[in-house]
């Protein structure tokens, strides 16, 4: 939004803000646009959780849901294209393909994570490499600066091994809700990426029960998982807990040891997933 704000090229009083999204861009667009007193329209598949809907119907003046689940993604690029042709004054803002959305994070999102490894590198650590889901592509611009501040770390995306687009271009659904699918971004700049992992979705939804479930709690504290930590586990949502299986297997796979240091990030918390969470347990 920002760089067509400071340019003129959108006037938030008459314009609507379109923003097509599978996840948290779309609302953090909607909240913007409340601040702005500007119209929003938040597009997102209808397969995503009912607390995202929820909130956006709170805030958004009109919330879209089209066909399919988070990897359905072209069904929200053809209904931006029809919103186009509608003769509607709007503007669409497309994580995608917008360079602000990557430039942000290299110039924010990158170097706030270096200046919060400093304190673990003491003592002859090395910075092993920054993981994140493939996404809309803008959080690796966090990677790239990293890899020019830490030559010998490797930019890690991870995605679903339902659908396994960089991998093996793309096919079928999955259930980490926020990484979208089945197609790379234009903002992705595919020459940094070194490594691809993909992480089985099952993963991340059983240990979404294990983490939030009175039960799983009591025996991650009987293993000797700290209290304090075992309270704080409902900060990782689902895209966060995929980020951290793909560190861990990342870890795992180039066999790092206590002197190497991995970053991810903690995308999104439960605060949308309640839903997702009584559904496991009824089916399961």
């Amino acid at each position: 939004l920002l760089p067509r704000l400071v340019t003129g090229a959108f006037d938030p009083q008459k314009t609507s803000a379109v923003w097509p999204s599978t996840g948290n861009y779309c609302r953090g667009g909607a909240y913007i646009s409340a601040l702005l007193t500007c119209s929003a329209v938040a597009i997102l598949p209808e397969g995503m959780s009912k607390e995202r809907f929820e909130w956006l119907q709170r805030i958004a003046g009109q919330v879209i849901a089209t066909p399919g689940s988070e990897s359905n993604v072209k069904e929200i690029f053809d209904k931006c294209r029809e919103l186009e042709h509608s003769g509607a004054d709007l503007q669409i803002f497309n994580q995608f393909d917008e360079l602000g959305n990557p430039l942000w994070h290299y110039a924010v999102t990158g170097p706030a994570a270096e200046e919060l490894l400093v304190p673990y590198m003491d003592g002859g650590k090395r910075f092993a490499g920054f993981v994140s889901s493939s996404g809309s592509g803008g959080t690796l611009g966090a990677g790239y600066y990293l890899k020019r501040r830490f030559a010998r770390s490797r930019l890690v995306v991870a995605e679903a091994l339902q659908c396994p687009t960089l991998w093996l271009n793309g096919f079928g659904e999955h259930r980490i809700e926020g990484i979208g699918d089945k197609h790379v971004p234009w903002i992705h700049d595919c020459r940094e990426t070194d490594v691809v992992v993909a992480v089985d979705d099952e993963i991340p939804m059983r240990l979404l029960r294990l983490f939030n479930e009175e039960k799983g709690r009591r025996a991650l504290v009987a293993e000797g998982v700290p209290a304090a930590l075992v309270g704080e586990l409902d900060l990782l949502g689902i895209s966060g807990v995929g980020n951290l299986v793909a560190a861990i297997k990342f870890a795992r796979y180039f066999e790092l040891d206590e002197d190497d240091v991995v970053v991810t990030v903690a995308t999104d918390s439960m605060e949308l997933y309640g839903s997702r969470i009584e559904e496991l347990a009824a089916s399961r």
